[in-house]
């Protein structure tokens, strides 16, 4: 915003507005299904999108059932790695429950693919 008296003076403000989704469903609840981190930039971590996520658990396992990531925190991101060694490319299980801002849970598992 921005203001002029009528001696010509100006004075600028300005806000930021941030507008919550509430939706705690899919699409607006997300984590992609397959990545590449290959150090092209492109796809190179695993990261749960969501604009009205309170608390999560995201829970990454091998095909044996090891567990080789977990977060508490959106922004945590899993780069492919378990105990900082490159992991294969293979298919990783997942377990995510999310608490949205408006109490509602959300939980999803299913298949992360990891190509190199």
């Amino acid at each position: 915003l921005t203001i002029r008296d009528g001696d010509g003076c100006t004075n600028t403000a300005e806000t930021t507005v941030v507008v919550l989704d509430k939706n705690c469903t899919d699409p607006f609840i997300f984590i992609p299904t397959a990545f590449s981190p290959n150090g092209n930039g492109k796809n190179e971590v695993i990261e749960v999108f969501g604009n009205s996520i309170d608390e999560m658990e995201l829970y990454i396992y091998n095909r044996w059932g090891e567990k080789i990531f977990e977060s508490f925190n959106q922004n945590d991101k899993w780069d492919g790695t378990f105990k900082g060694q490159l992991l294969p490319p293979d298919v990783y299980g997942f377990y995510l429950t999310v608490r949205c801002l408006d109490g509602t849970i959300y939980a999803k598992k299913g298949n992360i693919t990891l190509m190199r």
